[in-house]
């Protein structure tokens, strides 16, 4: 007290750039490996079902039913009242996190189903005059499978942009990123289920894999522009994904591992060799791979809280 006056001595992350830790430290890793697990799983399952290959979509599910649901489950807390979190048993439609449950949920459902009734025609164990009908069934569940296994990969980049309070994740290019790389990923993960169990046009989902690259390179260098001119923070998020703490992480697994050497070595496959090489493939899938883990872990170990105080200068 005084002069009949109190002062209150702010915190810092009051008045200085705080970065972010729920999601990305202790616990928030769940939600890092939860999120790559939602890409990984929604690119192979809707590369798959386009491509029309059984074993792929099994996987894609497998992905997402027993990897993204596990570590958001444990992620909550109390795993086992999880369903308190979907609608209609929440009446929270706001919360992106309740949506994504509730997309999960229900492509885990619709894409066993489809499963099941692809299984049923490719191998006739059903009467021929049921064929027609289960035709019709299988085309439904594709496509409904197919619409949530998108929004079960889409949804973290909305539910990452909807923080205004982080300006570097608050754009609409985040959801578009996810996505784009997540078909990427699938792209590269069929062509290794491919191996084992044939069936797949290694030509074509290279050449395919080739575009998604490319679009994955002038979308994240877009989005970077983007978030650089956004605000000061987001400018501050950049600096320190490109030369700061976090550029190791960024330069070498998500440029040179996730972009670089998947890139090159399709290339060499295709115009030099002009043949598939099993381990040159094995090898371009592994740092694809690992490339989609060190893009979450770059967007969400460099998002930054802007200053309460919004006039406070940025350290």
């Amino acid at each position: 007290m005084q002069g009949g006056r109190q002062w209150i001595t702010p915190h810092e992350w009051m008045t200085k750039p705080t970065q972010q830790t729920e999601w990305i430290e202790g616990q928030g890793l769940l939600i890092w490996m939860a999120e790559v697990f939602s890409a990984l799983g929604m690119g192979m399952y809707l590369v798959s079902v386009v491509m029309d290959h059984w074993w792929g979509a099994l996987v894609g599910w497998l992905i997402i039913v027993f990897l993204k649901l596990p570590f958001h489950f444990f992620y909550l807390g109390r795993p086992w009242r999880f369903w308190r979190a979907i609608p209609p048993f929440t009446k929270s439609w706001h919360s992106w996190i309740a949506r994504g449950m509730f997309f999960t949920t229900v492509f885990s459902i619709f894409a066993l189903i489809q499963l099941v009734t692809t299984f049923v025609l490719d191998h006739s164990l059903v009467a021929a005059s049921a064929v027609g009908t289960l035709t019709v069934i299988d085309w439904i569940m594709r496509f409904l499978a197919g619409l949530f296994a998108l929004l079960t990969g889409i949804y973290c980049g909305f539910m990452m942009s909807y923080c205004k309070s982080i300006p570097f994740w608050n754009t609409g290019l985040l959801p578009i990123v996810f996505v784009i790389m997540g078909i990427a990923d699938g792209l590269a993960l069929i062509m290794g289920v491919g191996l084992v169990t044939g069936g797949v046009d290694f030509h074509t989902l290279e050449i395919a894999s080739q575009w998604a690259l490319i679009g994955n390179a002038i979308l994240i260098g877009s989005y970077l522009i983007s978030a650089s001119y956004q605000s000061t923070i987001g400018e501050l998020s950049v600096r320190e994904l490109l030369v700061g703490r976090v550029a190791l992480s960024f330069w070498i697994g998500v440029i040179f591992l996730g972009i670089i050497i998947p890139f090159a070595l399709s290339l060499i496959s295709i115009f030099v060799l002009k043949t598939n090489i099993p381990e040159i493939l094995i090898i371009a899938i592994i740092s694809h791979t690992i490339g989609a883990f060190a893009l979450k872990y770059c967007v969400l170990k460099v998002g930054i809280y802007r200053p309460v105080v919004t006039r406070a200068p940025v350290m």
